[in-house]
């Protein structure tokens, strides 16, 4: 081969690779890279909460019931509040967010408002059994909170009756008071 071919097989070559590079590199828009980049920022408040959190021993739970609590890993919550002078970044903020929900590796459950809070519920899964519940919860005087609920095979249907069968559990009120005193 002469110079001119090995030069410009050299050339197309060395693109490839650093077209590979940059495409490995890119970050798909998720929840979970949403969290990791905006973790640390002091403007978001972040709380991890394990099912460690909630006392179940004086819940009458059933076997379906325990199954399904035992399915629930942790939840993850990530928060922003508007603050007067800063509605323009709680605007970005939030329509990155809605963004990411909208990304076609989420199943839109439903959408609803209530109290002037707008609700957004996604899942990772399939019909039967999910992985991961998504919650966007919004309001444009208060801000906006993202909960991501992570699991193993949990079922829209049995953690529905879980929760309601949990309304009078002992839950470790200091995080979820970190999450009332942040808003306020």
């Amino acid at each position: 081969m002469n110079n001119h071919i090995k030069s410009m097989l050299k050339t197309l070559s060395l693109g490839l690779i650093v077209s590979l590079a940059l495409l490995s590199c890119k970050e798909e828009a998720s929840i979970q890279n949403y969290f990791v980049t905006h973790q640390d920022k002091p403007e978001f408040l972040t709380l991890d909460l394990s099912p460690n959190m909630i006392n179940i021993s004086d819940v009458n739970l059933n076997e379906e019931q325990k199954e399904v609590y035992k399915s629930f890993k942790k939840v993850n919550i990530l928060a922003y509040k508007v603050k007067e002078g800063k509605e323009r970044i709680f605007t970005d903020e939030l329509e990155k967010a809605k963004a990411i929900f909208k990304n076609e590796k989420y199943n839109e459950l439903m959408e609803f408002s209530s109290n002037g809070m707008k609700f957004r519920v996604n899942t990772v899964g399939n019909n039967d059994t999910v992985d991961e519940f998504l919650v966007l919860a919004s309001s444009s005087d208060l801000g906006f909170a993202i909960l991501r609920v992570l699991g193993e095979d949990m079922e829209p249907e049995r953690l529905y009756q879980l929760i309601s069968a949990m309304q009078n559990a002992d839950v470790d009120g200091n995080q979820f008071q970190k999450i009332i005193d942040y808003f306020k």
